[in-house]
């Protein structure tokens, strides 16, 4: 039977969250959850012991890819592009589109691998674009993101059928946050394919981000340069790499989802039971494939 933590890091202590979460710890830290952790969890609970070390038994390094590397630096070079993107600059190529798509990819670093010079290129492409449909609506004021790459932090308290009001931590970093005059629009940026059957998971997401949003305190969201009196109307996601955008309303029943997977989080640490998911399809693109105890670290496939 696993242990749980007793002890914890400086960090955890003086933050007052934690993975390595103990329900039985009336004075410990609480337990943290961000959009991956719980994402991990539903994706396969042996994998979040392996990333999240939830009995301090060390984590297990996980294989990384180069999709996994080219999306961390996609990712940082669309925050850089807002932060210093110049609209009086752009301004200057309003009459020539493609010399305004030109001047958005010089925001952008240079490229080696063909597939991120795609990226690159339509992220660049569709700033024009929507720059340009910007001035002729009249709406360039809420060109920018109100919110880029921002840190959210709130607490919760979870009704659990079997263990009460349970307070946990949530944590997450929201792309970007746009205002379209009705609300707010929260925008992630994905550097795979785009596939209808992704919305499920990807709508999760993006109810936990709604329900940070939520239940973050008001003088926070202020300090971040959001208005708190304007909610979450809708969301959507960027796929440059398929050069498509899909937007639309929120979706209460995918709350509903998140809320419950919260839930079994939770139970998971009360009843100490964190068990394999496997199904070969899925766990061939783990990254935890070849140290997991379902697998015997037999790896067949050439997947990275």
């Amino acid at each position: 039977m696993k242990e749980y933590v007793e002890e914890w890091s400086e960090r955890d202590t003086k933050s007052g969250f934690t993975y390595q979460w103990n329900p039985l710890a009336e004075d410990g830290p609480t337990l943290k959850i961000t959009k991956s952790s719980i994402g991990t969890f539903n994706f396969c609970p042996a994998s979040y012991v392996y990333s999240y070390d939830p009995f301090g038994e060390g984590k297990r390094k996980q294989k990384t890819s180069e999709a996994m590397l080219r999306g961390t630096r996609v990712h940082d070079a669309q925050e850089k592009f807002w932060d210093e993107m110049n609209i009086e600059k752009a301004m200057e190529y309003i009459d020539d589109p493609n010399a305004l798509v030109k001047h958005f990819r010089e925001y952008y670093p240079e490229a080696e691998d063909e597939v991120s010079v795609a990226i690159y290129r339509a992220m660049s492409a569709w700033s024009a674009e929507r720059f340009i449909d910007s001035v002729k609506e009249g709406t360039l004021e809420f060109y920018k993101p109100i919110a880029n790459e921002v840190m959210l932090d709130a607490t919760y308290v979870l009704d659990t059928e079997d263990y009460g009001r349970v307070n946990i931590h949530l944590q997450g970093i929201i792309d970007r946050m746009f205002f379209d005059g009705d609300g707010y629009v929260p925008l992630e940026l994905k550097t795979g394919a785009w596939k209808d059957s992704k919305k499920t998971n990807m709508r999760k997401e993006m109810a936990f981000y709604q329900l940070l949003f939520e239940e973050c305190e008001a003088e926070d969201l202020i300090k971040q340069g959001i208005d708190p009196r304007h909610g979450i109307t809708s969301w959507g996601w960027f796929f440059p790499a398929s050069n498509y955008i899909y937007v639309e309303e929120v979706k209460s029943r995918s709350m509903t989802s998140v809320i419950n997977s919260l839930k079994k989080l939770v139970t998971a640490y009360f009843e100490k039971e964190f068990p394999h998911k496997f199904f070969y399809k899925k766990c061939e693109k783990c990254g935890h494939y070849e140290h997991c105890d379902a697998t015997g670290g037999v790896n067949t496939y050439d997947w990275f």
